[in-house]
């Protein structure tokens, strides 16, 4: 590994072994690039094929704020996942994780060629393909943050995929505990109407 190219070719092909190294040289100027390019290509996508209408001035708010919100997340499900690595065991730094969780963005690229192929079929498959290559690449995603985690902090396959979880199911408990609570406290609220 060396170069941008032999990069984006090892999270390809070698995700695990990628993003320990992307993570242990700190790649973070790598993986903007990767992220940038993430969020342009389908954005590009939408404009050539709204292009001329009325929709076009709203396209560059809309891609600034999409480009902002999803830095923000970056940034935050990168500190987030790196303080429940720890607390799993993990061994590895913020800005690690946060430059091998750049590159799980990659994925966006595919959505051009697949979505080309897609239009191709027939009105029936149509949609039916568009659904599909949206789920593979949001498994996609996940499988290179699995591996982000592995590779930036040294732990399992299993236990990455418990990191990557925990604040779903975090939040999943907290929703749960404030609907029984809620729950419990209803029949104790007096009702005279």
């Amino acid at each position: 590994m060396g170069s941008f190219l032999e990069t984006i070719y090892d999270v390809l092909f070698k995700p695990r072994i990628a993003m320990e190294y992307i993570a242990q040289k700190k790649l973070t100027g790598q993986a903007l690039t990767v992220f940038t390019i993430g969020m342009l290509v389908p954005v590009w996508a939408v404009y050539t094929g709204i292009k001329g209408t009325p929709a076009m001035p709203v396209l560059g708010g809309m891609f600034v704020l999409h480009f902002l919100g999803s830095l923000l997340l970056w940034i935050l499900g990168a500190a987030v996942l790196n303080f429940v690595a720890e607390l799993a065991g993990g061994r590895g730094t913020a800005v690690g994780l946060f430059a091998a969780m750049g590159f799980s963005h990659l994925p966006r690229v595919a959505v051009i060629p697949l979505g080309v192929i897609a239009a191709l079929l027939p009105d029936g498959l149509r949609g039916l393909t568009f659904g599909a290559i949206g789920l593979l690449v949001v498994v996609w995603t996940l499988m290179l943050n699995v591996a982000s985690i592995r590779g930036a902090h040294g732990l399992s396959g299993p236990m990455a995929v418990l990191v990557l979880l925990a604040p779903i199911l975090a939040i999943i408990g907290a929703i749960i505990t404030v609907v029984i609570f809620v729950g419990s406290a209803i029949p104790q609220i007096p009702f005279n109407l």
